[in-house]
């Protein structure tokens, strides 16, 4: 998904939520969610040569909504699994911190 089709789904008034993943092994990247054909549907941002949008921190992410009219978003941070101190699931699939900016 392109930071212009973002734009458009934000304009008709679809609703979505947008995430700001962040690994301690890797680059920020900010996925998009919302509902098409009544599926959820679940896409990165990608740049205009098809990459995925990379941050290496909280305002470049920012800076790339705000471009794209959102004012909203949730972090979510990935425990590797070595770093967890229990259980075998994901530990960041429910825990997320809303941010509005």
């Amino acid at each position: 998904m392109r930071t212009r089709e973002l734009a458009k789904l934000r304009r008709q008034g679809h609703p979505l939520t947008v995430r700001f993943i962040e690994s301690s092994c890797g680059p920020m990247v900010i996925q998009v969610c919302f509902i098409r054909d009544g599926k959820d549907v679940r896409k990165l941002l990608k740049d205009p040569d098809g990459d995925v949008v990379t941050c290496s921190n909280l305002a470049q992410a920012y800076a790339v909504c705000i471009s794209a009219g959102v004012r909203e978003a949730e972090l979510v941070q990935m425990i590797p699994q070595d770093e967890a101190c229990a259980g075998t699931g994901n530990a960041a699939a429910t825990a997320s911190l809303p941010l509005t900016f």
